[in-house]
């Protein structure tokens, strides 16, 4: 994995980064991933004015539009990055995210910080529980400035704090007794032994079309319901019954 990334930013990018400066980095990069759902705008305002002040650092950062005309020198922008591949790079400092699942699963492989910047749907929770474990810092997508983020990231990337606790967190992940390789490589050998393993197949399988839809029961329920709504109905039209005849009653009496 390193070796791919290390080809990567050789290879494909010798105009940033040497042999031997991949080999020697003084400048650990760090990864901004916003992705294409945030606005491009938003994006660039808060985002280049934050890596021109980041001399310490290089920045790659995945982008789909314009180059900002203010883009510091440290700061490499591509319209797609081989994310994981980048994550496990030895000198990768920190991780700049919306908090997607794949994304936050990749950290935690490769005990990276995380700077937070979540969007919609799950992301809200996903960097609230990084930030829970001290593994990173969530920022707020409205009201995050170019200075708030510029020192965020230098607050991850400096304090050890949140280093440890993202290794932490790695060493955890890896706590296996059986590699995930070698476990895929059992339950296919597992199932090609016993002929499919039919045993093991999901008993949805055997059900008719309608009860795997549950239509019985759904027919079962609002027969129930027509059942009541019949009973009460009956119910009042007789005390409604009652009630007219026995004013009819009073009256002629």
């Amino acid at each position: 994995m390193v070796a791919t990334i290390s080809t990567f930013l050789t290879a494909g990018r010798s105009d940033f980064f040497s042999t031997s400066e991949a080999e020697r980095c003084v400048k650990p990069p760090v990864h901004l991933s916003p992705r294409s759902t945030t606005s491009k705008k938003t994006n660039c305002r808060s985002g280049k004015q934050m890596h021109k002040s980041m001399d310490s650092a290089r920045v790659l950062w995945r982008l789909e539009g314009k180059k900002p005309d203010t883009l510091g020198s440290n700061t490499r922008l591509y319209k797609w990055i081989p994310q994981n591949d980048l994550l496990g790079y030895p000198k990768t400092r920190a991780f700049i995210t919306h908090g997607g699942t794949n994304g936050i699963y990749e950290v935690i492989y490769h005990g990276i910080p995380v700077v937070g910047i979540p969007l919609f749907a799950d992301q809200f929770d996903n960097v609230v529980h990084i930030k829970t474990k001290g593994a990173g810092v969530r920022l707020d997508f409205l009201t995050v400035s170019s200075t708030d983020l510029l020192n965020t990231v230098k607050t991850v990337t400096t304090d050890p704090f949140y280093k440890e606790n993202a290794m932490r967190l790695s060493r955890i992940h890896h706590d296996q007794p059986v590699k995930p390789l070698d476990r895929a490589v059992f339950w296919v050998e597992y199932v090609m032994r016993n002929k499919g393993a039919k045993h093991l197949r999901v008993a949805a399988h055997d059900l008719t079309w309608f009860q795997c839809h549950s239509l019985d029961v759904l027919a079962f329920l609002l027969a129930c319901v027509v059942t009541v709504i019949f009973i009460i109905t009956k119910c009042c039209l007789f005390c409604c019954q009652k009630f007219v005849k026995g004013g009819k009653k009073k009256k002629r009496e």
